[in-house]
């Protein structure tokens, strides 16, 4: 018998919070693991409480207007699944803790700065069944963001 590993095994949780994206352009699941390996949060990328979304409009105003993924974030009515994960766990509970995000293979500015202020030490990624398992520590977080300007 095969046991999963932690890494696929995480990240197909990921897989399946992204299922309650109400997202058009894309469904994005993000899991919070403590060192103990348990799950401390999940999030989805989608609309805030309370807010209609694309889905619900049944138009995208980003894919309307040809807007690159990684740009222009205010024109988005959602918030990404990095984001709600964290603000679901709180600090105490990312610190040091690891971040599996399924649906992408690269973490956009504004998540990079969420995920070094909560204390999350390392990022797993994959984009897709096909895609490989990207790995990403805090460390070259910093390193992006402090390059960035």
């Amino acid at each position: 018998m095969d046991i999963i590993k932690w890494n696929e095994y995480f990240l197909q949780i990921a897989k399946t919070v992204a299922l309650r994206s109400n997202c058009i352009r894309a469904q994005v699941g993000a899991v919070i693991v403590g060192e103990d390996k348990k799950i401390k949060a999940t999030g989805y990328n989608g609309t805030p409480s309370k807010v209609v979304s694309c889905a619900e409009i049944g138009k995208c105003y980003r894919i309307e207007n040809n807007i690159p993924s990684g740009t222009r974030y205010e024109t988005c009515r959602s918030i990404h699944a990095e984001q709600n994960a964290i603000i679901q766990a709180g600090q105490d509970r990312c610190k040091g803790g690891t971040m599996y995000i399924w649906g992408h293979n690269f973490i956009c500015i504004l998540c990079k700065r969420f995920i070094v202020q909560a204390g999350i030490r390392d990022i797993y990624l994959q984009k897709d069944e096909n895609s490989p398992i990207e790995y990403v520590t805090v460390e070259q977080i910093k390193e992006d963001l402090s390059n960035a300007f």
